[in-house]
Parts: C-alpha cells; structure tokens; sequence
C-alpha cells in the first residue's frame, strides 16, 4: 500500500508472488520430443520433471526475503506467462504422447492455458489493494467476486486434468500417488484470497480516513462487518480440511483485529471530522474577521487539534499492531507450506503399474 503505514509494497508483492509460484508448481515441464516404447519410461519422464518443478518453486517461494521482492514479483508474472506459452508451444510441436494417445498431453496444455488467462486478466494477482481502495464499494465487490470466480474456475480446471491424468493411466494399468485430503495449494490459494479481501476493505477505511468522508467511513465498517462474518463462515469450513489449522487462526486473528478497529475509532473518527466541518465553515466564511471571529475561529481549531489528536493517538498504534500482523501472516504462510508439502524426490513412486506394458 503506497500510502499507507499499514503495509508497505514489498509486503504486498509478497502475497502475490509467493501465489504466482503456487499456481506454477503444479505444473510439469514435460518437453522431451522422443517416442516412448514403456509407459513406465513415459511416465517416469513425467514424473520426474513434474517433481522437479515442484520442488524448485516451493523451495524458492518460502526463502523469499524481503530485499528480493520489490524488484522481481512485478516481472515474475511476465515470466511465468511467456514459460507456460513457449511450453505449450514445445509440446504441441513435439509431445506426440503415449502410442499417439494425447489425453495427458492435451489436458496439461488445457490447464497451462487457463494460467495464462488468469495471469493476464489480473485475477491471480493479490497485492493491488491501493487500486481496488480508489474504486467504490460495488466495484470492489464485483472484483473481489471475479478474483473468487476465476480462482475457483483455475482449480477446477486442475481437478479437470487429474482426472484426465488418472484417466490416461487406467488405459495403461498405471496408478498415480494420491495426495490424501484437499490439495494444499488450493486451499493456500482460498486463504490467501480471504487474506486479500480483508486487506483491501481495510486499505479502504484507510482511503477514507485519509479523506475524512464520514459516509464512506461508515458504509466501510458495514463491508468490514460482513466480511467478518465471512471469514468467520469460511474458517469454519476449511477447519477440518488440515491439522495444522494455523493458516485459519492466522486470518481469523487478522479479521478479528480489523473488525475491532470499528470499537476503537468510529465515534472518534466521527468527533473529529465534525469538528473539521465546523473549522472549515469558518475558515470559508465571509463574516468580516473581526476580533471576536478571529478568537472563535481560533477556540475551533483548538477544538479541532484535540479532537484529530485524540483520534490519531488511538489510530497510529493500531496501524503499528497491524502491520506487525500483516508480516507476521506471511511467516505463518511461509510454514504452513513447508510443513504440510511433500516435495522430496519422488519421482520414483510417482506412478506405478501392475505390468509392465510390452513393447507395440
């Protein structure tokens, strides 16, 4: 957030760029043009790059340190849009499949394809929180409902390609490893996108503080509250989906935080820019400036002074607790991944077969 003490744009990078990695590690780098004669041969090959890519981009997103990421999140989507098409074009031209059997082939490049469109229509990218907050609340929450959409749609689409994958190994007698319970970067991914959401509303209230607009102020908390709400509801849902429930205690933590600030700072708020539209109104007015004006003009400012200070004294700690907060999420974030990913070799049992398929 570029003009606000909550986060600052190294902070917001880093939601986005640690899941633009997310979304690429599911995806396999199976561009060798040969013919295979063993579907074990095929599939090992697949395997292993799929395992390689994996691996390297998880290893890589959770030691990301903060001096990295303000110069490389921004060109990082360019990048992994211009792998995925010049990998979409190689298999295309060279991946000739199993036995002329595609399936596997094509639903990869399906999925590679439902990337791109994602990346470039800005729906996968979650650290835009200054644009979204200059928008109105409609425009923010038919945004944030696409974001929701196209994410979902992105991981259907995934779920789509597993099924054309076991698909393809049936046809051969070959049975893939099976991530028990729900893909932990889809879930990663839902938590990141409620994260955002509570980031955006919030870089909202800061807009408008910073505006002093009592109606905007007041229709942000009424966003706020049902945000709680939601996440709230949503928290209860993925409860059950991991043990390690700390990515759930960390947005529930973050949300109560937001949703108290309401307690803290609305009649305070309020107070002050009242007091602010009165100064105003003598500061405009063209009633001679006549010794009593002048003293009263001056009681006003007073007034105003004490009010906008008594405000800001409550105002500024919350945003030092709160950024504290934001960075803190992100280490939650970081080993939440490590601790509940598999992503040692093992290419070696990523498929097996009961016999092995004779030469054609």
């Amino acid at each position: 957030m570029k003009n606000s003490t909550i986060l600052n744009n190294t902070k917001n990078n880093q939601l986005s760029y640690i899941f633009l990695i997310l979304l690429v590690s599911m995806l396999p780098n199976f561009l060798q043009a040969q013919d295979y004669r063993y579907i074990n041969a095929y599939m090992d090959d697949f395997g292993k790059n799929e395992m390689f890519v994996k691996k390297s981009l998880m290893d890589y997103s959770v030691t990301i340190v903060d001096s990295q990421i303000d110069t490389r999140s921004k060109a990082t989507s360019g990048k992994i849009v211009d792998k995925l098409v010049n990998m979409n074009l190689i298999m295309k031209n060279t991946n000739k499949g199993f036995e002329n059997n595609t399936l596997l082939r094509d639903s990869f490049i399906k999925m590679n394809e439902k990337t791109i469109e994602c990346l470039k229509n800005g729906s996968l990218i979650l650290d835009d929180y200054d644009y979204q907050s200059m928008l109105s609340f409609s425009e923010i929450n038919a945004n944030m409902s696409r974001k929701e959409k196209d994410m979902a749609s992105y991981y259907q689409e995934i779920k789509n390609y597993d099924a054309n994958k076991k698909a393809f190994g049936m046809q051969y007698n070959v049975s893939f490893k099976a991530n028990a319970g729900k893909n932990v970067l889809e879930y990663n991914g839902f938590q990141n996108i409620l994260f955002y959401k509570i980031n955006v509303i919030d870089q909202k209230l800061t807009t408008l503080i910073a505006a002093k607009d009592k109606a905007g102020f007041a229709e942000c908390f009424k966003n706020i509250d049902a945000l709680h709400l939601e996440a709230i509801s949503r928290t209860n849902q993925y409860k059950d989906n991991f043990k390690d429930n700390s990515m759930n205690d960390a947005n529930m933590k973050y949300s109560n935080f937001i949703y108290g600030q309401k307690e803290k700072l609305f009649t305070l708020f309020n107070d002050f820019v009242d007091e602010y539209a009165i100064l105003l109104a003598l500061k405009n007015s063209t009633k001679p400036q006549t010794p009593a004006f002048i003293a009263a003009y001056n009681q006003q400012a007073r007034i105003y002074n004490s009010k906008k200070n008594l405000f800001y004294a409550v105002l500024n700690p919350i945003q030092v607790t709160k950024k504290a907060m934001y960075n803190s999420w992100f280490v939650t974030n970081s080993k939440f991944l490590q601790n509940n990913s598999e992503f040692e070799n093992i290419h070696d049992k990523y498929s097996t077969t009961d016999t092995k398929v004779a030469v054609r």
